[in-house]
């Protein structure tokens, strides 16, 4: 009876060494497909790639149960130097792609996103399978933040769902709501060797040590008020002596630079890099300054809504330097926009 126990417990160990293999292979296939495909003939600026149903499906869950796995505030470390922080993709597969092939895929270099992977472009779907995958495959490269457009309510109003039932007619709301799931595991921010302090949107009134981050349940929805959705969608504001006031987006808040200081000086902080924002004065170089230096803007879908912008990604070496990495727009639109908030 125990060599037959042995001989069953081998069989499992065995059955999941297959799984795991299997999963590996099929996880590399997607990604190397979709990094790959040409480019469209009609229209230059997007990827010739199809993720089916099915593929997301299984996708979706992997990368939920990853992200579970994960705390709320992730902790990268100084041995994980090198590493890239970007900022809104927004469905702009190319440029994703782009940057990989630069810079390196993860598994030879890291990443943190800081969310923002669909709405308003054309390639969400890929992006965001893209993403899920490669993470999936290098959980300790490649390390995914929450947006405000990574929500149910935003998705359906920005373009998300629409692109879903686009590309699956008769399935479209299943595909978007394994992907949904999938988002609402996602941690909300990273903290790199204890200096740095990235997320989407910005920090909040709501927080009173860093730790707190680690507080927020998932899966969740982003609520109408308080720490998650304040991480996901406030903003720092030009205006001098507001402190915390309420956003002009009508959600959570917007803060001066005093506010920003005081924050990083609370929590031992250098650096606080955000995304959320494009404005005009960013279209060259594609990220901003505040606080004196303290904290950072970066956008990464270049010509987003034809603007004509750079895309910027932040480098950080092994020596803690920094560095902008810009991508310029393929097809830059000359109009100049007004400054203009990425909802």
């Amino acid at each position: 009876m125990i060599h037959e126990a042995e001989r069953n417990g081998n069989e499992t160990e065995e059955e999941s060494d297959n799984a795991d293999q299997e999963r590996i292979s099929f996880l590399t296939s997607v990604v190397q497909r979709i990094m790959n495909a040409p480019m469209q003939k009609t229209t230059p600026t997007m990827v010739d790639v199809v993720v089916t149903k099915e593929e997301v499906r299984i996708i979706s869950n992997y990368a939920a149960a990853s992200f579970a796995s994960q705390n709320s505030l992730m902790r990268i470390t100084e041995e994980q130097l090198p590493i890239c922080v970007v900022g809104d993709l927004h469905g702009h597969l190319s440029n994703l792609r782009d940057l990989f092939s630069i810079n390196g895929p993860p598994g030879v270099s890291r990443y943190v996103f800081l969310g923002d992977y669909v709405d308003r472009g054309r390639q969400g779907l890929e992006t965001a399978m893209l993403l899920f995958a490669y993470h999936c495959l290098h959980p300790d490269h490649l390390f995914l933040c929450r947006g405000n457009h990574e929500d149910y309510n935003t998705t359906l109003t920005y373009g998300f769902y629409d692109e879903c039932r686009l590309k699956e007619p008769k399935k479209g709301d299943l595909v978007w709501l394994h992907v949904i799931n999938a988002f609402n595991h996602l941690p909300f921010a990273a903290l790199l060797f204890d200096k740095v302090l990235c997320m989407h949107g910005g920090i909040s009134p709501h927080i009173t040590k860093l730790d707190d981050i680690d507080c927020i349940a998932r899966p969740t929805f982003i609520p109408a008020f308080g720490l998650a959705c304040d991480l996901v969608w406030s903003d720092p504001e030009d205006s001098k002596n507001i402190g915390w006031s309420l956003s002009a987006r009508g959600i959570s808040f917007s803060y001066d630079d005093v506010t920003i200081e005081k924050f990083c000086e609370a929590n031992g902080l250098d650096l606080i890099v955000r995304a959320h924002q494009i404005s005009s004065d960013m279209i060259k170089g594609g990220h901003k300054w505040h606080a004196n230096g303290r904290m950072v803007t970066i956008f990464s879908a270049a010509n987003y809504l034809g603007m004509g912008n750079d895309s910027a990604v932040l480098h950080i070496n092994e020596h803690k330097n920094v560095q902008f990495l810009l991508q310029r727009p393929i097809r830059a639109t000359l109009k100049r926009s007004k400054s203009r908030n990425s909802a």
